[in-house]
């Protein structure tokens, strides 16, 4: 089932929201976790994640910035999407991003760390004009003092257009 990709990660954000606000909003959350002190910035390359060939390091750069530009509620997010569906994205993007800055909220995600280093990207096609790739483990969104863990199993399909692919599709629990 398609699903719009901007209220797909609402739950999860708003888990982490939730989370951050004080009082009796957090009971209803997730439980905060506090970032380990191990915990480093900067994200390690999964080597199972690393493509074969060009097509496909493209393919899984343009699903890591999805993955980052989304928890942090990148403006840019929209650009990443196909033109066919970069409309119904762009309002389902905008409407979550201003239900975060009505909370007070929108800063602190913009300033999130995010790490994807556990994600796997697994190709099922790669044509010249179609890729389905499958996305399968998780990712944290650290909002300091809170990182959440969020886990992903979709199948994504993108679409080659002026030269770069885009994200035309977002099927959830795919097998």
């Amino acid at each position: 089932m398609k699903t719009c990709f901007a209220r797909a990660a609402l739950p999860a954000l708003l888990g982490l929201l939730c989370c951050l606000l004080p009082g009796p909003a957090c009971a209803a959350g997730a439980k905060p976790q506090h970032r380990p002190d191990n915990a480093t910035e900067h994200t390690a390359e999964a080597e199972r994640s690393v493509p074969d060939d060009a097509a496909a390091l493209a393919q899984y750069q343009v699903l890591r910035e999805y993955f980052e530009r989304q928890a942090t509620l990148d403006d840019r997010l929209p650009e990443l999407f196909s033109r066919r569906v970069r409309h119904e994205e762009t309002m389902a993007f905008l409407t979550m991003r201003e239900t975060v800055d009505r909370r007070g909220q929108l800063e602190r995600f913009r300033m999130a760390k995010v790490d994807v280093s556990g994600l796997k990207f697994r190709r099922v096609t790669g044509d010249p004009d179609l890729a389905r790739i499958h996305v399968t483990g998780s990712y944290t969104v650290g909002v300091p003092p809170v990182v959440e863990t969020i886990e992903e199993d979709a199948l994504f399909v993108l679409l080659p257009e002026m030269g770069q692919w885009r994200i035309f599709e977002r099927r959830e629990g795919w097998r």
